[in-house]
C-alpha cells in the first residue's frame, strides 16, 4: 500500500512540475488560471496521500475545507475572466 501511495505522490510531483513549465510559457491568462487550479488540486492531493500514509484523520478536514475554497476561488476566477458575462 504504501508502495503505490509513494508512486501517487511521484506522479503528482510530476504533474505539478509540468504545470510549473506550462505557467512560465502560458499564452494566456486563462491557461495560467487553469494550471494554478492544477497545481492547487495537487497540493491537495499531496495532502490526501500523506494522510493516508499517517492515518491522521485532520488532514482529511483540512482537504475538505481547501477543496470548498478551490472551488469557488475557479468560480471567481472564471467570472473575472469572462468580465460577469455568463
Amino acid at each position: 500500500m504504501t508502495g503505490l501511495v509513494v508512486a501517487a505522490i511521484v506522479v503528482v510531483i510530476i504533474s505539478s512540475a509540468l504545470g510549473s513549465v506550462q505557467i512560465a510559457r502560458g499564452p494566456d491568462d486563462a491557461t495560467r488560471a487553469v494550471v494554478g487550479d492544477l497545481l492547487f488540486f495537487c497540493a491537495t492531493a499531496v495532502f490526501v496521500l500523506v494522510g493516508v500514509v499517517s492515518s491522521t484523520a485532520v488532514l482529511y478536514d483540512v482537504v475538505l475545507l481547501a477543496t470548498l475554497c478551490g472551488i469557488l476561488a475557479t468560480a471567481a476566477l472564471a467570472r473575472m475572466l469572462t468580465r460577469g458575462d455568463r
